[in-house]
């Protein structure tokens, strides 16, 4: 009881001391600042730079190593103390700590996890990537540790091989979020559609509020010809977000292909209203205009696209087209 009281007030006084950090003035911010990650040398070896994967994966699936609840608690206290530092940007703190239960713990999964984590943050990447190798060959089901060396990868620009370790977490944690934006986006980029809409899909259905995926799920549902559930998706970001210009453009494009063109020029409309020197909106709107044989509406509205983009080609034919057409009507 007494050790938990202690650790219980030491976590207090570590909050209180972050709160004052982060709420002084500039100077004291300033000279408090050692802890940050932008302070620190990146220090990064060509040796990990050009880490090979097979590498980095365990051979083995056996766990070898310790979790939190298979060590004494006066360790476990200890671990808490670093881990809580090391959330609040204490990153010496936290480093301290989790060398001090590693001595104690060697095999201890979390521990080497978290001084990875601290590690990365001060910029001293070979250590945290062998922190957290030395993690998956504890326990090779560690999802948390394939995600961190996954976006190591990425940030090396080693996205394809990123893949397989990003593959690697969700295995073992199919609701691990930041794994499936992470894919998502990657299968994106690529092209590979489908595959973005499962991991964009799986993220969904853990959390249905997230704007960016739901937008990238009404722009992937686009580009497959899936129009309803474009709609769907794009609607839903336009009531959590109605300043987002973006969606409404897109909403607008959706109703444009639908064939919906009322609802396509509010949507245009709108979106020309919160991206007012976006041509593309005007463009389009001119377009709809135009299919409905409103052409004192489309001249106006390919002329303001003009306005913002003088030397824009299409809009440039397209008020030539429009000019005709009411000169033939007069």
């Amino acid at each position: 009881m007494i050790s938990k009281r202690i650790n219980y007030f030491l976590c207090l006084l570590l909050i209180a001391s972050v709160a004052l950090f982060t709420t002084g003035c500039k100077s004291k911010k300033s000279k408090s600042s050692k802890n940050t990650s932008s302070n620190k040398t990146l220090k990064l070896s060509d040796n990990i730079r050009n880490i090979p994967l097979d590498s980095l994966i365990p051979k083995t699936t056996a766990i070898t190593g310790k979790g939190e609840k298979e060590i004494s608690e006066k360790i476990h206290n200890d671990y808490m103390y670093g881990t809580l530092a090391g959330q609040y940007g204490k990153l010496d703190v936290c480093e301290k700590y989790m060398v001090k239960v590693l001595k104690k713990e060697p095999t201890f999964v979390e521990a080497h996890h978290n001084l990875g984590l601290c590690y990365y943050k001060q910029g001293r990447i070979d250590e945290a990537v062998k922190e957290w190798k030395r993690t998956l060959e504890l326990n090779p089901n560690y999802a948390e540790a394939y995600y961190n060396l996954a976006i190591f990868l990425m940030d090396m620009k080693r996205d394809d091989e990123s893949l397989e370790l990003l593959n690697r977490c969700v295995k073992y944690d199919p609701f691990h979020l930041k794994a499936r934006f992470a894919l998502g986006t990657i299968y994106k980029n690529k092209g590979l559609n489908k595959q973005a809409i499962m991991h964009f899909k799986a993220y969904e259905s853990k959390d249905k509020g997230d704007v960016r995926v739901l937008t990238a799920l009404g722009e992937l549902y686009l580009l497959e010809g899936q129009d309803d559930a474009s709609l769907k998706a794009f609607e839903s970001v336009s009531r959590i977000d109605p300043k987002n210009g973006k969606v409404f453009y897109q909403l607008g494009v959706a109703y444009h292909k639908k064939g919906l063109l009322d609802n396509a020029i509010v949507n245009y409309q709108r979106a020309s209203e919160l991206m007012p020197n976006n041509a593309d909106s005007y463009i389009n709107l001119g377009d709809v205009y135009a299919i409905k044989g409103e052409f004192q509406s489309a001249l106006a509205s390919y002329n303001a696209a003009l306005a913002i983009d003088p030397s824009n080609s299409y809009a440039i034919r397209k008020v030539k087209n429009v000019e005709a057409k009411l000169l033939k009507n007069e």
